[in-house]
């Protein structure tokens, strides 16, 4: 008798426990659904917070995007300025190399002009009539001629210039002027000495005598 009512109380505590343990997990997932508050969130509140999420990481991508373009960018000019150097100094390298020996080729000039005006200062007859005299002539020729290939080598090329040319001021160096009938003004009366550039510069103008405007 007694065991049949210890069978019974233990299936009562059963029975019992079973509906109140079910109301604690339905009361705990309940609790999952509130607030710090305590309070139940809404689904609206949750896709606000999810959305604020969303706008700040973008703004923050955003950001980074924008300070990545101006990295960008500044690694650009740095290279555009790089080469702009680089091209500024071989720019400067070849003309120190070109126009270096500027001063050495203006005194080179003066030697052709000794020349020039020792070879044409023989007169024809002279030199038939003195074989010593021809053979130095030649010498001075030959001399002469050397010195002016030497020039076109390095870039030095004579000035053309003859009488009637119309005076032009970048190439020309007006010694005098001289009114004379019959001639244009402004043209060249007379070219007094050879002119020369270096590697297409004026190493020395042409000096030239020029017919003068006397109409005003």
């Amino acid at each position: 008798m007694s065991m049949f009512l210890s069978a019974l109380r233990t299936a009562a505590a059963k029975s019992v426990a079973g509906p109140l343990a079910s109301e604690a997990e339905k009361s705990d997932a309940a609790a999952g659904d509130k607030t710090a508050d305590g309070e139940v969130a809404a689904p609206d509140a949750k896709v606000a917070e999810l959305t604020a999420s969303v706008e700040k990481l973008t703004k923050q991508l955003q950001e980074k995007e924008s300070k990545l373009k101006e990295v960008i960018s500044a690694y650009q000019r740095s290279l555009a300025d790089a080469e702009n150097q680089r091209a500024r100094t071989k720019r400067e390298v070849d003309q120190a190399h070109q126009y270096g020996v500027q001063k050495f080729a203006k005194d080179l000039l003066s030697i052709a002009d000794v020349l020039a005006i020792a070879v044409d200062s023989v007169k024809p007859e002279a030199l038939a009539n003195n074989k010593d005299l021809r053979d130095l002539h030649e010498g001075l020729t030959l001399t002469n001629n050397e010195l002016h290939q030497t020039f076109h080598r390095h870039g030095i090329q004579r000035i053309d210039a003859v009488e009637g040319d119309k005076f032009d001021p970048a190439i020309h160096q007006a010694m005098y002027q001289a009114p004379v009938p019959g001639r244009e003004p402004g043209t060249l009366l007379q070219v007094a000495k050879a002119g020369f550039k270096l590697h297409g510069r004026v190493l020395r103008p042409v000096q030239v005598g020029v017919v003068q405007d006397t109409s005003s």
